[in-house]
C-alpha cells in the first residue's frame, strides 16, 4: 500500500495533548499531520518560495479525511501523498498517514485551485509547472491503482 504513494512526509509523535476524552488522536491532529507533512511534496509539485514570489499560489478547494484507525499516545503517524490528476487550473492529491507497522490510519483527498496572487483569483498554471506536474504525475502512476474509493473529482 505506501509504495502507491511516492512522496514521504515527516513521522509525527502522537503526544497526550494531541489526544481527546477517547484516549486517541483528535481529528484535528490528523489534518495537521497531513498539512505538516506535505512541505516537501508542496516543493516536488513546484510550489517552492521563487514560485511564489512570481505571484502564484495555491488554494484548498476541498479536502475529504477519512479515519480508518486510531492513532495513541506514543504511537508514531507518518503522512505519504500521491498525485492523482491535474488540470490547467487544478490539483487532486491523496494522502494516507501511516503507522508504525504500516496499517493505514487515514486518507485524505484535496483538490487545489492555481491561483494568481496578483488578483486572487484561479487562474491557468504556467507551462513549466504544468510540465512539472505532468511528469510528477506518470511518475506516480506507475505505482499502480491506489486502493481507496476517491470521492473528489476534476476534469
Amino acid at each position: 500500500m505506501i509504495d502507491k504513494f511516492p512522496s514521504k512526509g515527516e513521522p509525527v509523535m502522537v503526544t497526550r495533548e494531541m489526544c481527546d476524552l477517547n484516549n486517541h488522536m483528535n481529528v484535528v491532529y490528523y489534518q495537521y499531520i497531513f498539512e505538516n507533512g506535505c512541505h516537501d511534496f508542496y516543493q516536488n509539485m513546484g510550489f517552492t518560495n521563487e514560485y511564489f514570489n512570481e505571484g502564484y499560489s495555491s488554494f484548498t478547494l476541498e479536502a475529504n479525511i477519512r479515519y480508518l484507525k486510531e492513532l495513541k499516545e506514543g504511537e508514531k503517524g507518518t503522512p505519504h501523498f500521491r498525485l492523482i490528476k491535474i488540470n490547467p487550473k487544478l490539483i487532486h492529491y491523496v494522502g494516507i498517514i501511516v503507522d508504525e507497522v504500516g496499517g493505514v490510519s487515514s486518507f485524505s483527498e484535496h483538490i487545489l485551485a492555481h491561483v494568481d496572487m496578483n488578483v486572487r483569483r484561479t487562474s491557468e498554471m504556467p507551462d513549466h509547472l504544468m510540465n512539472n506536474l505532468n511528469s510528477m504525475l506518470e511518475q506516480h502512476n506507475t505505482t499502480g491503482p491506489i486502493d481507496f474509493e476517491l470521492r473528489l473529482k476534476i476534469k
